[in-house]
């Protein structure tokens, strides 16, 4: 198997949403780090205000798996609600990238 990252980028509603999204960010993360094949996950903003989320996994499989967990979970709904009250997702792009 391959390690597998995540690269997702966005901007904010507001850039005042700042603060929200670092505390968003951290739930995101004390959740995160408990899933099977997680290694590890980072973010930073530009000085243009785009945030970018880098997030490294043991295979595109473990991600998968993760990603088909939460979105079966019943909090999904209000935790997008909450992403999508402090992400712009119309400037919201994703990739995936395979490491060999």
């Amino acid at each position: 198997m391959s390690e597998y990252f995540i690269i997702m980028s966005f901007e904010l509603n507001e850039k005042s949403l700042i603060n929200d999204w670092i505390a968003l960010s951290k739930e995101i993360d004390e959740d995160i780090v408990k899933a099977d094949g997680f290694i590890s996950r980072d973010s930073g903003i530009d000085e243009n205000g785009r945030v970018y989320c880098l997030v490294k996994w043991q295979s595109k499989t473990h991600q998968e798996t993760f990603r088909k967990l939460l979105e079966s979970r019943e909090e999904w709904s209000q935790m997008m609600q909450k992403f999508s009250s402090i992400v712009n997702m119309e400037t919201s792009t994703n990739q995936a990238i395979e490491i060999f």
